[in-house]
């Protein structure tokens, strides 16, 4: 399992690394050109948009891996052991639902006509092609959620178990225990 993580990592990382620095590179070398020599390449935008597209979808799946995405997990923060991992569970199989059935929604509008026929206005490509990093990204978002119930399955409820008052002042940089509330301080003030 950590020989498939580490390459499904790094195929994550070129991914949305890769397209992001295309992107990047594209649009200053576009704005250059056209400020240097007075050139434009008319293409330019549409390809830094797609690629943009691009690098959001495979940036979604980074996301997961790290568990970055925003979330509404008041009742997993609030309980512990058996019923906080039957919170992580369901969740994460809400998502391998959700992935799977946009992954599958998203081949199939790429065999569409519409996609193989159609072709973009500047760059000239089908449409299809563009559509091809919604699908690669919803399934490698698959696959990782995948990867990530079987981890939540696999760990002992209390694995699962973390202060969650002290990881949001930890990622603010501040240490729980100089903010923590002495009982005992309190009580001596009030007298």
């Amino acid at each position: 399992m950590r020989t498939f993580d580490k390459y499904l990592c790094q195929v994550e990382n070129f991914l949305a690394g890769g397209s992001l620095i295309a992107a990047t590179v594209l649009a200053v070398f576009a704005v250059l050109l056209r400020n240097i020599t007075g050139d434009v390449l008319f293409w330019s935008e549409e390809a830094i948009i797609y690629l943009i597209v691009c690098s959001t979808f495979f940036g979604a799946v980074v996301t997961l891996r790290h568990n970055e995405h925003v979330a509404v997990d008041i009742m997993p923060t609030l309980l512990k052991g058996r019923k906080k991992k039957f919170f992580v569970v369901l969740g994460g199989l809400m998502t391998l639902i959700y992935a799977g059935f946009i992954a599958y929604l998203s081949w199939a509008l790429i065999s569409e006509p519409f996609s193989r026929t159609t072709i973009t206005p500047a760059l000239k490509l089908p449409l299809w092609a563009v559509e091809l990093s919604l699908a690669v990204g919803m399934t490698l978002f698959f696959i990782r959620a995948a990867e990530m119930l079987i981890r939540a399955v696999k760990a002992p409820p209390e694995a699962l178990d973390k202060d969650a008052f002290a990881e949001e002042a930890a990622a603010v940089g501040i240490d729980v225990n100089d903010i923590a509330i002495d009982d005992d301080d309190t009580k001596e003030g009030d007298r």
